[in-house]
């Protein structure tokens, strides 16, 4: 079979699948609830639906590692394999939407197809196994914080050293274009920070400045004056000044234990909204 015949395939595979994928509906935030229950319960049709309903966020991560050198059915298998992971281990009783959760173990998935695609250097057995269980605690952690995991928390929950864990984690890594978008769910690539940060990057800088605009925009909608207030201070919006609770109560007038429990409240309405904000700001 001739190269060009292969594509012409392969892309008719790859349109036969969108139609077959745009069958089914989208879901409300209260039918993706109740699903998410059910499956907890060990529904298999509601299993079933919610993966059908999030095939079409697969395709649009599989889609960004084209320049990978893989075929797009390839990548969108593997992505799937992720999605019904996420499904497995996806706790209905957190306050976040599933595909914020889903989009980890979709990107997990891919990216481990990729490296094994092209990896120059195969890992012992048993450094294989250790960064297996790096991507599922990755995993389990951003669940549990709500942010990505530092190094030293990956440790504990791994049970290895922390030297281990960056051991594994530089070993495991490929030599990749420039352009290839990291593994960190914010969409940045290795140019971004390989860039030299002592010359002025205007499109950087204009990020920067937009996205803080828009959280701003968001706190103000969403917090009481006080609650913007603490979180401006402690998260430096206001200036790289680090405020701590006792330096903040100082300036508001209250106690430290009183800033403590106003960061706490705001920052638990900002979970609750957490997929609005991510709109805001990476719109």
């Amino acid at each position: 079979m001739s190269k060009l015949s292969f594509e012409m395939k392969t892309d008719d595979a790859y349109k036969l699948y969108i139609k077959q994928v745009k069958k089914a509906p989208l879901l409300t935030l209260e039918e993706e609830r109740s699903l998410t229950r059910r499956v907890a319960e060990g529904d298999e049709k509601a299993k079933n639906r919610l993966i059908e309903a999030n095939l079409r966020l697969v395709i649009k991560i599989g889609q960004k590692y084209l320049s990978a050198g893989i075929p797009l059915m390839d990548i969108i298998q593997e992505g799937n394999m992720g999605l019904m992971h996420a499904v497995e281990k996806f706790d209905s009783g957190k306050n976040v939407r599933f595909a914020t959760y889903a989009v980890l173990w979709i990107k997990h998935s891919i990216t481990r197809f990729v490296v094994s695609r092209r990896h120059a250097i195969r890992l012992p057995l048993k450094k294989e196994e250790l960064l297996r269980k790096i991507y599922i605690s990755e995993h389990i952690l951003h669940q549990k914080f709500g942010r990505a995991p530092k190094i030293d928390e990956i440790a504990a929950e791994t049970g290895y050293s922390v030297y281990d864990v960056e051991l594994v984690m530089n070993i495991s890594s490929n030599p990749l274009s420039l352009e290839v978008e990291l593994f960190d769910n914010e969409g940045s690539s290795f140019v971004e920070i390989c860039e030299d940060s002592r010359q002025c990057n205007p499109e950087r800088e204009f990020l920067i400045h937009s996205s803080k605009n828009e959280t701003r925009r968001f706190l103000k909608s969403h917090l009481n004056v006080r609650e913007r207030n603490v979180i401006l201070h402690r998260f430096r919006f206001v200036d790289s000044d680090v405020y701590t609770f006792q330096k903040l109560g100082d300036i508001m007038g209250i106690s430290a234990e009183a800033v403590r429990q106003i960061e706490k409240r705001a920052l638990n309405k900002i979970r609750t909204k957490r997929d609005e904000l991510l709109g805001c700001v990476y719109a």
